[in-house]
């Protein structure tokens, strides 16, 4: 789905996440509007990996961050996907809850984005509901305005996916075989493995009911070949020290210095330095007590270890 980075970019996506999660620890101030974002962002990475619990937990906490309702719509409709995703009775009653609020609004928003990923996450619902003509209806539509306003090819090949197994499941084997081979034409094209997998394995489904041996084997083969590239693009990211710190559950925590540490590194050696400038440059020694360290002994009651 359009939540997660492609898997080629997984090492650069994963040290670019790391860089922002340290800076915004680092400058939580200045950052505090990016807080949302960094955690949505981790619940893409946690997608990525087949981790949906961890996702789901990441989009509702960048959800719950923001008080942007497109943001906040956008990351209920990430976290429904991700519980789909888990397949139980409990998510997906979890995923109705999320979505069904922002179906209901969906026409309040004014871009297109949010009803395109809302109209996605409903109709994948609906399959797993079994009501397959309705949700034949909503994604026709979501596919419809992804093309025409949105442009998100990636969007557009997972559309032509899941509507793909949506004909092969009504029996409509003509459409099924046409629609798939342009979603695998398309996910070919952007270099996106896990919509290719997703495509060979319904293909694969496609000619088993048809009983083309010949090019189900053809297909099992080519699937594999892609199983394997897209293990060995997984493999640098899993193995790195980062891995479990992105996607665990546990919120962002900002470290900040103890009052007693901050007036240790005051009073430390670099404040009694005599730099030796001579007088007649026109600067005096600070007087002990000066305003300077007036104004830090101000602000270091305000400070704490703070937990986000």
């Amino acid at each position: 789905f359009i939540l997660s980075p492609l898997p080629c970019c997984l090492n650069y996506s994963q040290q670019a996440l790391v860089q922002m999660k340290n800076w915004f620890i680092r400058f939580p101030t200045i950052l505090q509007a990016c807080e949302s974002v960094i955690e949505m962002l981790r619940g893409q990475y946690a997608h990525c990996f087949g981790c949906y619990s961890e996702a789901a937990f990441h989009y509702i906490e960048a959800a719950r961050l923001t008080e942007n309702k497109s943001m906040q719509a956008i990351c209920q409709v990430y976290a429904a996907v991700s519980y789909i995703c888990i397949g139980d009775a409990e998510s997906s009653s979890q995923a109705l809850d999320l979505i069904g609020p922002v179906y209901r609004m969906m026409d309040s928003f004014v871009g297109v984005r949010e009803k395109t990923g809302v109209l996605f996450a409903y109709g994948l619902l609906l399959m797993k509901q079994h009501d397959l003509q309705e949700a034949r209806n909503r994604l026709a539509k979501g596919l419809q305005l992804t093309h025409n306003h949105l442009g998100n090819l990636q969007l557009v090949a997972q559309y032509l996916t899941i509507l793909g197994s949506l004909a092969l499941a009504l029996h409509d084997t003509v459409q099924a075989r046409e629609i798939l081979r342009s979603s695998l034409t398309l996910a070919k094209k952007l270099y996106d493995v896990p919509t290719q997998i997703w495509v060979l394995s319904v293909l694969t489904t496609l000619y088993q009911e048809l009983g083309e041996r010949g090019n189900e084997m053809e297909n099992i083969d080519y699937q594999r070949k892609k199983m394997d590239d897209l293990q060995k693009r997984l493999a640098d990211a899993l193995s790195s020290i980062h891995h479990i710190e992105l996607i665990d559950k546990v919120k962002l925590q900002v470290q900040q210095f103890h009052e007693v540490d901050i007036k240790r590194a005051i009073a430390g050696p670099s404040m009694s330095i005599n730099l030796d400038i001579p007088e007649s440059i026109g600067l005096s020694a600070p007087l002990p007590g000066s305003s300077t360290s007036r104004l830090v002994d101000l602000d270091i009651g305000r400070l704490g270890k703070r937990k986000i």
